[in-house]
């Protein structure tokens, strides 16, 4: 079990209000997508615990992360792997591949397309993470003969709107086939920032140095959604890729978010402007 590799502490952060849980033996294979977030290694945490309650083994969780390489903070990508490791569950890496089979970052597929994604055309998510991650679910389905998979996100209520509207177990019409079934689970939805911080520090878990910086995401270190005050941060700290990031700017003729150029990140950082110790506007 995952509890063979980590002692779970009494978790009393927990809310009032029971988690919708499942019965993981209903399942041939789990896989947690991982971004080493705070948000996955939660996610993680509450799969482990389950399936220590349950007796179910632990290899048959998987961690899955979608590699962003450049695009993501520094050592995301190792945290993610000792994260999965400080829980003795499998862990499978994948980056994004163009059609003529060499590795390509979103730098170059924004100068392809000559445009940077919106939100209402999310291909960072659905190019670089969704799409990536089920070459795995569906390779892994196939190597284990799994029929019935759980494939679990990390994805929170109090995050968004958009994410408050997700249930929190539903078929996977996408992924599913006449062989295989998915569920999407979300096993934190209903967790607040507090609790997912409580949990990670009452249980000593590992998470990126990117929180203390003053970030309150772990996504790109440039993100399209970010607010001014992350992009900054993000800037202060990754002046080289910054720079790359105004270069693709300039070439493709397209601002990095909609009427606001990101050239105008490193004019503010030249001017000495200080972000808000706390971020909260940042919505997906």
């Amino acid at each position: 079990m995952c509890q063979q590799a980590f002692n779970f502490a009494p978790n009393t952060s927990r809310d009032s209000t029971p988690p919708i849980e499942v019965d993981l033996h209903d399942y041939d294979l789990v896989i947690v997508n991982s971004s080493a977030g705070k948000d996955s290694l939660c996610s993680i945490y509450e799969v482990c615990r389950l399936a220590g309650e349950q007796n179910y083994p632990n290899n048959q969780i998987v961690v899955s992360h979608q590699d962003l390489g450049r695009m993501e903070w520094a050592d995301t990508s190792k945290l993610a792997r000792e994260q999965a490791g400080l829980f003795n569950l499998d862990f499978e890496i994948i980056k994004r591949i163009d059609k003529h089979g060499k590795e390509e970052d979103l730098l170059e597929y924004a100068e392809r397309r000559g445009k940077w994604p919106s939100s209402t055309q999310r291909w960072c998510t659905s190019d670089f993470k969704r799409g990536p991650g089920s070459k795995i679910l569906r390779r892994l389905s196939k190597e284990r003969e799994a029929a019935k998979i759980l494939y679990v996100f990390g994805f929170r209520a109090e995050e968004s709107p958009a994410r408050s509207k997700r249930e929190v177990l539903v078929k996977n019409k996408q992924l599913s086939t006449k062989k295989r079934i998915v569920h999407d689970w979300l096993p934190i939805h209903d967790w607040s920032e507090a609790k997912v911080w409580n949990t990670i520090r009452e249980n000593e878990l590992p998470y990126h140095k990117a929180y203390d910086l003053g970030m309150p995401r772990l996504s790109c270190v440039f993100c399209i959604f970010s607010p001014k005050d992350a992009l900054v941060i993000a800037g202060k700290h990754n002046p080289e890729l910054l720079d790359e990031y105004i270069a693709t700017e300039k070439k493709i003729g397209h601002t990095f978010q909609h009427k606001k150029p990101i050239a105008d990140i490193k004019i503010a950082i030249e001017n000495g402007y200080e972000p808000a110790t706390k971020i909260s506007n940042w919505r997906m």
